[in-house]
């Protein structure tokens, strides 16, 4: 025996309230009432109210912590690191052992992975080349403080400073290889006051001033 379905048509209701001036329009269709609850049900009881969680106090910021100076390097070009260049410099000096700017460039690619000795083999020799060539001599400078020689980059800033009277790059290492691995608070002062009477202006006379108050 087939089910037959028969659609309910919606039943329509008006409700006119004439003091509000409202319509109400409503539309049932044919569902059994919803249940009604038990005459005895208790009322439901409230939720106890739950105790405010402990607010742990504000923690105070930090005090900014000093800047902390570090060696002047010499801006090396990013592009001379890669294979290409490296082998390029290397056939240049198998021509010309004496090219000083393909020494510095093999010079400052070993820097830039920590191959100190290297890096310093190639800084002598482009200074062998150029005994004036300040550049290499800061680079050769830093890779001697890496290995943990600060007596001879202190030497090689001399030189510097012999070449170009008043250099800021080299004072200012110079006073910071002095004050850190030296312990020669004195020695970083007489540096630094030079540096900024020399070059009152010079970015790196900003730096060290918060430094040179408290020597």
């Amino acid at each position: 025996m087939k089910k037959v379905f028969r659609r309910t048509r919606p039943i329509f209701y008006l409700s006119h309230l004439t003091l509000s001036g409202v319509l109400l329009i409503g539309c049932t269709q044919n569902s059994p009432p919803a249940p009604s609850a038990p005459a005895n049900t208790p009322p439901p009881q409230a939720e106890p109210l739950a105790m405010p969680q402990a607010v742990s106090p504000m923690t105070p910021p930090e005090p900014p912590q000093p800047q902390q100076l570090s060696l002047y390097m010499v801006q090396q070009n990013p592009g001379g690191f890669s294979m290409e260049s490296i082998q390029a410099s290397k056939k240049k000096i198998e021509k010309e052992p004496n090219d000083v700017p393909s020494l510095i460039s093999l010079g400052d690619a070993n820097f830039m992975i920590q191959r100190f000795e290297a890096s310093q083999g190639y800084y002598e020799r482009a200074l062998k080349a150029d005994p004036k060539n300040i550049n290499a001599r800061l680079s050769l400078s830093n890779c001697l403080i890496f290995m943990q020689k600060p007596d001879e980059a202190i030497k090689q800033l001399d030189q510097i400073l012999a070449i170009q009277k008043n250099s800021p790059e080299a004072l200012y290492n110079k006073g910071l290889i002095l004050l850190q691995s030296k312990g020669n608070a004195a020695g970083a002062k007489q540096a630094w006051t030079r540096l900024t009477q020399s070059h009152p202006e010079h970015p790196l006379t900003q730096q060290v001033k918060g430094e040179l108050a408290k020597l």
